[in-house]
């Protein structure tokens, strides 16, 4: 047919048809890039793992809500995941961002279509409460989300739960920042995950203040161990029978330039939570053996207890780093003991093993401390390369006078007998005490009846002239 097309005609047609084709890629060229646009303000706008709000749009979102005269308080929660390292490291982290997604879609549901979820990046998730809120009504939501986080999840063919620490903070519009309000929940948070998680919390005052006080803590912690602010005291291992001293257990102070003398109970999770555990453990193991090699001039048997971190005990170069250390100061390994805690077994029992093993290998000594306080300590106390068990100072304490610690102990140091374990009392305060130790048959103690923890140059007298005894020996005695 377009035979017949005059020439001219077929010309025209040509270019009409040509201009068609430039229309539509020009139609094409625009739907691409709106596409693109689209496609980048989503991503802009969204958390590219879950498909909630990110960080931007919360913040924004906030931002309106504060500043634009909204009337009545706004609600602010922040929920981080408890534990989910351990999910990590079990399943990988393929399997961690699943879980990611559906605890997303989980909560999202719980949430519905009225309030902003968002997640702030790792394990972080905020909602920003949409109209008048006021704290019953946020406590409310959070332990929606609480119970709703607590279902289990599947993974890889089992079913994994983790718990959500939650903090909550209102704040109205014109008093405080967009910054300071979830600053607030994220202090509220942390005081959370601080009682050991699955709980809910409310920012008050007093939070700001403790929370002050820690993030002071964060920030110096790391520097006043390099630059050596830290210091050691020593509290000694005495024997009950024969008044001497067979050791001394070394325990970490902190001279706070503002804060005062800080135990390791004010800091210890820090040290945990930001990865100083290595670092700090090593310091205490080099500073307590030099002064070890100092005293053993006048004192060569004394032995030096080191309590070591759940996280210390797992990294792998542990036990060559405490060979080194030994060498360097030309100690024996016998006169080293090593005290860890139930948790550090609990946490991986493998490595922790093989960590144990290796130290009994170079002729260090294992002590378990706070023994009793754990429920695996029977179970797993036939496979535990162990020399001591150091009673909790709970059981001691009102020992003679409480006929149920009394039980307790007279059981314990029966159950060390039979491993053929030695038994240290924490925690005497009292002669009776004392003297009802050595008649169970328990004649290593340590408590504020003999010395306090204090610094070396207290503690030499002590090295000195022993104490007083409580009582003959019994059968048996270790």
């Amino acid at each position: 047919m377009l035979g017949f097309i005059k020439y001219g005609d077929r010309q025209r047609l040509d270019a009409e048809i040509n201009a068609l084709g430039a229309v539509a890629a020009l139609f094409s060229q625009i739907h691409a890039r709106v596409a693109a646009e689209e496609s980048l303000l989503n991503l802009a706008f969204h958390d590219d793992l879950t498909g909630l709000a990110n960080r931007r749009a919360l913040v924004g979102h906030l931002t309106r809500r504060m500043e634009g005269g909204f009337p009545g308080p706004v609600a602010v929660i922040f929920m981080d995941v408890d534990r989910l390292k351990a999910v990590n490291s079990f399943f990988g982290h393929t399997a961690g961002d699943e879980y990611l997604r559906t605890l997303a879609g989980r909560l999202k549901e719980v949430v519905g279509a009225d309030h902003l979820l968002g997640r702030l990046g790792g394990d972080e998730f905020v909602l920003v409460m949409s109209g008048w809120a006021d704290e019953a009504s946020a406590s409310a939501m959070a332990e929606r989300l609480r119970r709703a986080a607590r279902e289990p999840i599947h993974l890889g063919g089992e079913e994994v739960s983790r718990a959500v620490s939650l903090g909550l903070a209102l704040g109205a519009p014109g008093e405080l920042t967009v910054s300071a309000l979830m600053g607030r929940a994220d202090q509220a948070m942390m005081q959370s995950k601080a009682g050991g998680g699955d709980e809910i919390s409310v920012f008050t005052a007093g939070m700001h203040r403790r929370n002050g006080i820690r993030t002071d803590i964060e920030l110096h912690l790391g520097t006043a161990i390099r630059n050596g602010s830290l210091t050691l005291h020593y509290q000694p291992e005495v024997n009950l029978v024969t008044g001497s001293i067979l050791g001394v257990e070394a325990l970490v102070r902190w001279p706070h330039p503002t804060l005062g003398v800080l135990q390791p109970n004010a800091f210890i999770d820090i040290v945990e939570a930001t990865n100083l555990a290595g670092e700090l453990g090593r310091w205490v193991i080099e500073t307590g053996c030099q002064q070890l090699t100092e005293w053993h001039q006048d004192h060569p048997g004394l032995r030096l207890s080191v309590n070591v971190s759940p996280a210390q005990l797992l990294t792998m170069d542990f036990v060559s780093s405490v060979a080194q250390i030994l060498r360097d100061r030309n100690l024996e390994p016998q006169h080293l003991t090593i005290e860890i805690t139930e948790q550090a077994l609990i946490r991986d029992t493998d490595q922790a093993l093989a960590t144990l093993r290796g130290l009994k290998a170079i002729g260090v000594s294992i002590a378990v401390d706070d023994f009793g306080t754990g429920y695996s300590s029977f179970a797993q106390l036939k496979s535990l390369p162990v020399d001591t068990l150091k009673t909790d100072r709970g059981f001691v304490r009102d020992l003679g006078v409480s006929t149920h610690d009394l039980a307790i102990v007279r059981s314990i140091i029966g159950l060390a007998d039979s491993f053929g374990l030695h038994i240290v009392a924490e925690g005497v305060e009292t002669e009776i005490a004392a003297a009802t130790l050595v008649e169970l048959g328990g004649t290593r103690a340590q408590g504020f009846l003999f010395a306090k923890p204090c610094p070396a140059w207290d503690i030499e007298s002590v090295l000195d002239h022993g104490i007083p005894t409580f009582g003959e020996k019994g059968p048996d005695i270790r």
